[in-house]
């Protein structure tokens, strides 16, 4: 389902049905017709109305990558090894409890992952830290990240400098 952008204008309690009423209006004409034509007759619908937040932007991404080949090359290490340990130190993290028989399922679908704590063998569970990937990043939890991994890169005295402010430093180092 296409992401919607748009605001709520109006909340009030019918007081014959005695349910909630909230009236939003929509940014995007064209989504919002496709899904009131799919949805307008079902019974009951899933709804998540959230604070808008922007999303990372694919610079930003590359730049948190260009940082992290950087450190890779200074201490010796791989990208993906300094990638993860940044994800531990600045990155979005949860706990989960997954069931005995669910553990393997979860191995797989899920790339940074520990083991966080073990249980008595007749919980039947365990439990796992997960690191959530920068891809998934909004703006202020990609911004966290992106400090975070400019400091160690400050750290080990490398240049932060993002391709922009190097192009424009170089211009006006020609234009003298």
């Amino acid at each position: 389902m296409a992401e919607i952008t748009g605001k709520i204008i109006n909340f009030y309690l019918d007081y014959k049905t005695q349910k909630a009423v909230l009236t939003l209006e929509l940014n995007e004409r064209n989504n919002a017709t496709k899904m009131y034509d799919k949805l307008n007759q079902c019974e009951k619908l899933a709804i998540n109305i959230d604070k808008w937040r922007d999303k990372r932007s694919t610079e930003a991404n590359a730049y948190a990558w260009v940082l992290v080949g950087k450190i890779a090359d200074c201490v010796g290490a791989s990208k993906d090894e300094i990638y993860l340990a940044m994800l531990k130190k600045y990155g979005q993290t949860f706990v989960c409890k997954i069931p005995n028989n669910h553990v393997d399922r979860f191995k797989r679908s899920e790339k940074y992952w520990e083991e966080h704590e073990s249980l008595d063998a007749e919980e039947k569970a365990q439990y796992f830290r997960v690191w959530v990937g920068s891809s998934n990043y909004n703006t202020e939890e990609m911004s966290i990240f992106i400090n975070g991994i400019v400091d160690e890169a400050k750290e080990l005295d490398i240049d932060v400098r993002t391709p922009d402010q190097i192009a424009e430093m170089m211009s006006l180092w020609e234009g003298e």
